[in-house]
C-alpha cells in the first residue's frame, strides 16, 4: 500500500493541474474549481459528514439525513456533493444540512478539509472509494461507514483489476451497509472486512415520493399546457439514443392518440441540443414555461430542468425509464414513477437499479422488455388500455411501499459504528 499510495499522490497533483486549467477556461464548469478548496460552512460542533455525488445521491441522502438529524439532534450534519446538478439540486433542498462541495481527492486538499471540517464520522451514500479521502479521515480518527451501498458491474470490473491497490482501502472502511448479498460479497472481495460488512437494504425504497398534493397536478398541468385530461406519455432521464428511439415510438402513437402529449427529460441539460434533434414537431422547454412563455398548444415538451422530474412523474400517464434500452448506462430509478402510481416501462439493461426492477416486476407493477424494438407497441397497448394502465400503476407504488425500512436499517448501523467509538 505505501508504494502504490506513494505513486498515486505522485500522480495526482499533475491530473489536478490540468484539470484546473480545463476548469478555468470552460465557463460552464468552472464552479467546481470550489472543490480545490471548498468553503467550510460553521458547524458549530463536530458533525456527521455525509457525501452524496449528484443527483441521484442527494435524493438517496434525503431520508437518511432526516433520520440522523431524529437519531442525533445535538449533531450538526454536513452535506458534500461533487457536481454541479447535485449542488444545485442541494441548494434547493439540503433536507437540513449544511452545504458544501466533495474535495478533489489531492492530499493537502483532503487534508485541510477534514481538519476544516473535524466530522464525528464520514457517511458515503452508495459507493465513493476515494484513497485520500478515506485515509485521511481515518487517520484523523473518525469512521467511515458506508450507507446504502453497492459495487455495479462497470465499478466491481475496475476494482477486481486494480484489487491490489484498492484492497488496502477498503479495509479502511469502518462499516458497510450494503443494499443485497450480491453487493455484500463484492465489498469482502475486493478488501472490506466481512465483520464490518452487513446488507441492510436499499434505501431508494424510503427517498421516493409516493404521494403529491392533487392541486400540484392540476397545476404542473396548466402551467405547462398540458389540458387535464389528455395522457401524457414521460420518458425520464434519457440518455444519447433515449431521445430517438422516444421520437420513434412518438411518430408511430401521435396520430392514433391525438390527444397525447409526449415529456423528455435528458439526464444532462448539456446535451439538450442533441436530445431535441430527433424531433420534427414544435417543442416547448420547461425553461421557457419558467420565464413566461405561453404554451401555444405544443405536443412535445420538454423538460430541461433540474429537479423537477417528480413533479412531472406526478402527472404522467405511462413513464419510461431512460438510460435503460442500451448498454451503457445501466438505468435509472424506476421507483420515482412507480411510487406516484405511474405505470413504469425499462429496458433491459437496470444492473445500476437490480432490486427496485426485480420488486416491481416480481409484484406486476413495471414492464421490464428485452429491447428498445417493442417499446412502442408496448406504449400503444398501455394508452389503449386505461384499465390496465391503473393496474399496473396501484401494483407498482404498493411494491414500492412493502419494500420500505432500509433507511432505519442503516441509520442504526451508524449509531452502532458511532457507540463504539466512543
Amino acid at each position: 500500500m505505501p508504494m502504490m499510495y506513494r505513486l498515486y499522490n505522485s500522480v495526482v497533483p499533475f491530473i489536478a493541474l490540468a484539470g484546473r486549467v480545463w476548469l478555468r477556461v470552460h465557463p460552464d464548469h468552472r464552479q467546481l474549481l470550489q472543490r480545490f478548496r471548498p468553503d467550510m460552512p460553521p458547524c458549530g460542533a463536530p458533525p456527521l459528514w455525509v457525501h452524496a455525488c449528484s443527483v441521484g445521491e442527494v435524493n438517496t441522502a434525503r431520508p437518511i439525513i432526516h433520520a440522523l438529524q431524529e437519531r442525533f439532534p445535538d449533531t450538526p450534519v454536513l452535506l458534500s456533493v461533487s457536481t454541479a446538478s447535485g449542488h444545485a439540486l442541494a441548494q434547493k433542498d439540503p433536507a437540513g444540512a449544511l452545504l458544501t462541495w466533495f474535495p478533489f481527492d489531492v492530499k493537502e486538499t483532503v487534508r485541510h478539509f477534514v481538519r476544516a471540517a473535524n466530522p464525528r464520522a464520514l457517511i458515503l451514500i452508495e459507493t465513493e472509494i476515494w484513497p485520500n479521502v478515506l485515509r485521511e479521515t481515518r487517520r484523523f480518527g473518525a469512521p467511515v461507514i458506508v450507507v446504502n451501498g453497492r459495487l455495479s458491474d462497470k465499478h466491481i470490473a475496475r476494482y477486481r483489476r486494480w484489487r491490489r491497490f484498492f484492497a488496502p482501502i477498503f479495509m479502511q472502511l469502518t462499516a458497510v451497509g450494503a443494499q443485497n448479498d450480491d453487493y455484500a460479497r463484492r465489498f469482502i472481495e475486493i478488501g472490506a472486512d466481512p465483520a464490518a460488512v452487513k446488507v441492510t437494504g436499499n434505501t431508494k425504497f424510503d427517498g421516493v415520493i409516493t404521494s403529491v398534493d392533487p392541486r400540484m397536478r392540476i397545476r404542473s398541468k396548466a402551467e405547462n399546457g398540458f389540458p387535464p385530461d389528455h395522457p401524457i406519455l414521460l420518458f425520464g432521464s434519457t440518455r444519447p439514443g433515449d431521445e430517438a428511439l422516444a421520437a420513434q415510438c412518438w411518430r408511430a402513437l401521435r396520430e392514433e392518440f391525438p390527444s397525447l402529449r409526449l415529456v423528455v427529460a435528458p439526464r444532462h441539460r448539456d446535451r439538450l441540443e442533441e436530445a431535441m434533434a430527433p424531433f420534427d414537431d414544435p417543442i416547448l422547454r420547461r425553461s421557457e414555461v419558467q420565464q413566461g412563455r405561453m404554451p401555444a398548444g405544443e405536443r412535445v415538451f420538454f423538460l430541461d430542468t433540474v429537479g423537477e422530474l417528480v413533479q412531472f412523474y406526478a402527472i404522467a400517464s405511462v413513464a419510461v425509464v431512460g438510460g435503460s434500452f442500451y448498454p451503457g448506462v445501466n438505468g435509472h430509478n424506476p421507483l420515482e414513477p412507480a411510487a406516484l402510481g405511474a405505470p413504469t416501462v425499462f429496458g433491459p439493461y437496470m444492473s445500476n437499479f437490480t432490486d427496485p426492477a426485480r420488486a416491481l416486476t416480481d409484484a406486476h407493477g413495471a414492464i421490464q422488455l428485452r429491447g428498445p424494438e417493442s417499446l412502442c407497441e408496448t406504449l400503444r397497448a398501455l394508452l389503449r388500455d386505461p384499465a390496465r394502465q391503473r393496474q399496473l400503476g396501484t401494483r407498482g407504488r404498493k411494491a414500492v411501499l412493502d419494500n420500505r425500512g432500509a433507511v432505519q436499517r442503516n441509520v442504526d448501523l451508524i449509531a452502532d459504528v458511532l457507540n463504539h467509538a466512543k
